[in-house]
C-alpha cells in the first residue's frame, strides 16, 4: 500500500490486492491498520474465504492451514481524500474447499459476489453491522470495560492438580544441577533473571541463586479450564505473564468472568466464573483478552462496570441495583446453552451482547439463579446462601444424587476413563461414578468436554503439552480427595443442568420484555476513560 498509495511517485490511481489471514478484519490488534487503509483508500472490497481450523465452528480452508483468509482489494481512483474513510464491501464464500474454489474461479466480476457495506467509523471492523434486536443491546464489554488476558506461565510445569506435586517440582528444580534446562527458558524468563514480586513489594532473589531449601512465593488455587480449579506455583519468576494486575484485584468478593471475544462461541453457556485467578485459556481451552473482572481494586470498591449501569438499572427498576446484582443477572441470563443456541447467528460477530430487563422482579429471579450457579461454579467460594435457604441456594434439590460406587484403585494415576451410558457409570480404571446421564458426561462450554478434560489431567499419560522434565512429577496415585472432588464436580454439573430449562424460561421472559437499549449508554466521558488507563496502569506499575 505504500508503493501504491504513498510513495512520492504514488499520486494517480492505484490497485493493492492480496490474500492474508482475515484476523485484521475485525480483531483488535489491528484498529490502526483499518484505520490507514480507510485514509489511503477510496474504495475496499473484502472476500472472506474463512478456514478456521482451530476453533469452536471449523469449515474448510482453501489452503492446507488451520488459520482463516481473505482476499482483499484495495483501490485509490485519484490523489485521494485522507480526511473521507474508504468505502468497505464484505462477501462470505462459504461451503467445502472444492466448492469456495469452483465459486471464484467462476467470478466475471465483483457483482457477481453479494457484497454488503461496512460501517466507516475509521478503525471499524471490515464486517457489515449486525442487524436486529439483538444489535440493539450493549456490548458486554461495554458494560465490563477492563477486559484482561488471563495468566499465561508459558510453561507447565508451575501449574498441578495438588500442591504437594508443586512442592516437589519446585524443590526438584532448585536440587537439580542445571536449573536452566529444568525450568524451561523463554524470552521474558530465565534463571539468571530478577523480576518484580507477584504478592509483595520489590524484586525476588534470581532462581539460580536460590538455595535449595528456599520457598516459591505462594502456591495458590487456580482457574484451570471452566469447572477445573488445579494449583498454580504463584511466583512472578516462573510464569513470564502471571498478570500481577489480577492478583492485585484478588479478593475473598472478586469474581473472575470469562467468554470468547476473539473467537465464535458454540454449544453451552457464554459465560463461565473462577473466583480464583484464570489462566489464559481457562474457558474453553483457549483464550486472548476474554476476562473480566468483577472488581478493578482488592477492596472491591471500584466496579468493573460502566460509570452509568447501576444508576440506569436504579432507575429502570425503581430500587438500588448492586454490582453483585448486576453479576448475578449476567450470570444467570448468559451462563446457560439456551442464550448461545437462540443467538447462534448473532454470535458470529464475535460480539456478546447482553438484553437489560426493565422488570424489577423478572431481573430479581433471574439474579436469584444466578446466584445460585455462581455459588455452584466457585465451589462455594462466592455467594454461598443464607442458612435458612440451605447449602444448595434457594430452590436447589438437596443432595448429591451421583456417588462413588466402586473406589478407584490407589496403587497409581489410572490409565483411563470410560463413560457407559447403558448403566449411567463413569469408570475410571476399576472404580465406578454414577448414575451419570450423558448430557453431565457430554457438558461443554464451547468444545471443551468440561468431565472429559478434567479427568484427561488427571491420568498418568495426562492430556496437554509438556514443557520440562518437572512435568513428568505427579501425584503418586488417585486419592480420596481426588474422589471428593470429581464427585462435587460431577454432581454441581447435574445441579447445573436441572437449572438450566429454568434459565431458558427466564430468558424467553426477558426477550419478550422491553429492554434497555445500548442507545441509553452514553460514551463514558474522556476523563473516565483516562482515569480507568491510569488505574490500569498504576496496578501494573506497583507490580
Amino acid at each position: 500500500m505504500w508503493k501504491a498509495f504513498e510513495h512520492d511517485l504514488a499520486r494517480g490511481p492505484g490497485v493493492v490486492s492480496y490474500i492474508i489471514a482475515s484476523s485484521f478484519v475485525d480483531g483488535d490488534a489491528f484498529l490502526g491498520m483499518r484505520e490507514h487503509m480507510r485514509r489511503v483508500c477510496d474504495e475496499i472490497w473484502i472476500i472472506d474465504l474463512g478456514g478456521e481450523g482451530r476453533g469452536t465452528r471449523q469449515d474448510d480452508n482453501v489452503f492446507a492451514i488451520q488459520t482463516p483468509v481473505a482476499i482483499t482489494m484495495a483501490v485509490r481512483y485519484g490523489d485521494g481524500d485522507h480526511a473521507t474513510p474508504a468505502v468497505v464491501h464484505y462477501a462470505r464464500i462459504e461451503g467445502t474447499r472444492a466448492a469456495k474454489l469452483h465459486k471464484l474461479e467462476a467470478l466475471q466480476s465483483l457483482s457477481d459476489l453479494a457484497f454488503e457495506d461496512c460501517p466507516n467509523a475509521w478503525n471499524a471492523p471490515f464486517r457489515p453491522a449486525g442487524r436486529g434486536a439483538y444489535f440493539d443491546w450493549p456490548l458486554l464489554t461495554d458494560l465490563m470495560p477492563w477486559q484482561h488476558s488471563g495468566a499465561q506461565a508459558k510453561r507447565t510445569w508451575p501449574i498441578g492438580p495438588t500442591k504437594e506435586v508443586l512442592q516437589e517440582r519446585w524443590r526438584q528444580l532448585l536440587a537439580t544441577p542445571n536449573r536452566a534446562t529444568a525450568f524451561k527458558e523463554t524470552r521474558d524468563r530465565d534463571v539468571q533473571k530478577s523480576v518484580h514480586s507477584l504478592m509483595g513489594i520489590g524484586k525476588l532473589t534470581p532462581l539460580q541463586e536460590l538455595r535449595p531449601e528456599a520457598h516459591p512465593e505462594a502456591i495458590r488455587r487456580y482457574g484451570y479450564r471452566s469447572f477445573d480449579r488445579q494449583y498454580l506455583i504463584a511466583d512472578n519468576r516462573v510464569g513470564d505473564y502471571l498478570r500481577p494486575d489480577l492478583w492485585h484485584t484478588l479478593s475473598d468478593r472478586q469474581l473472575f468472568f470469562a467468554s470468547l471475544f476473539t473467537q465464535v462461541l458454540e454449544n453451552g453457556p457464554a459465560l463461565t466464573v473462577s473466583a480464583e485467578v484464570p489462566d489464559l485459556h481457562f474457558f474453553s481451552g483457549r483464550g486472548a483478552k476474554d476476562i473480566l473482572p468483577l472488581y478493578r481494586d482488592p477492596e472491591a470498591q471500584q466496579p468493573n462496570l460502566h460509570p452509568d449501569l447501576l444508576k440506569t438499572l436504579a432507575d429502570a427498576h425503581g430500587q438500588p441495583v448492586t454490582a453483585e446484582d448486576f453479576a448475578a443477572y449476567l450470570y444467570g441470563l448468559l451462563a446457560q446453552p439456551a442464550f448461545t443456541a437462540r443467538f447462534h447467528t448473532e454470535l458470529e460477530s464475535r460480539e456478546l451482547r447482553v438484553p437489560l430487563t426493565r422488570d424489577a422482579a423478572l431481573f430479581k429471579k433471574i439474579a436469584a439463579l444466578g446466584r445460585e450457579l455462581i455459588y455452584l461454579h466457585t465451589f462455594g467460594e462466592r455467594f454461598a446462601p443464607s442458612p435458612e435457604k440451605g447449602r444448595d441456594g434457594e430452590g436447589s434439590k438437596a443432595g448429591d444424587h451421583i456417588k462413588c460406587l466402586k473406589a478407584v484403585p490407589s496403587t497409581s494415576l489410572p490409565k483411563a476413563f470410560t463413560h457407559d451410558g447403558t448403566r449411567q457409570i463413569i469408570r475410571v480404571d476399576g472404580g465406578e461414578f454414577g448414575p451419570v446421564p450423558l448430557d453431565v458426561w457430554e457438558y461443554e462450554v464451547s468444545g471443551l468436554k468440561v468431565v472429559q478434560s478434567w479427568l484427561g489431567y488427571r491420568m498418568q499419560n495426562r492430556k496437554g503439552r509438556k514443557s520440562s522434565p518437572l512435568d513428568d512429577i505427579a501425584p503418586a496415585a488417585w486419592t480420596s480427595e481426588t474422589t471428593s472432588e470429581f464427585l462435587q464436580l460431577l454432581n454441581l454439573i447435574a445441579r447445573t443442568l436441572e437449572i438450566h430449562p429454568q434459565q431458558a424460561a427466564l430468558l424467553e421472559d426477558a426477550l419478550k420484555d422491553e429492554l434497555i437499549e445500548a442507545a441509553e449508554f452514553p460514551e463514558p466521558s474522556p476523563q473516565w476513560r483516562k482515569a480507568l488507563a491510569f488505574h490500569a496502569a498504576q496496578i501494573g506499575m506497583e507490580m
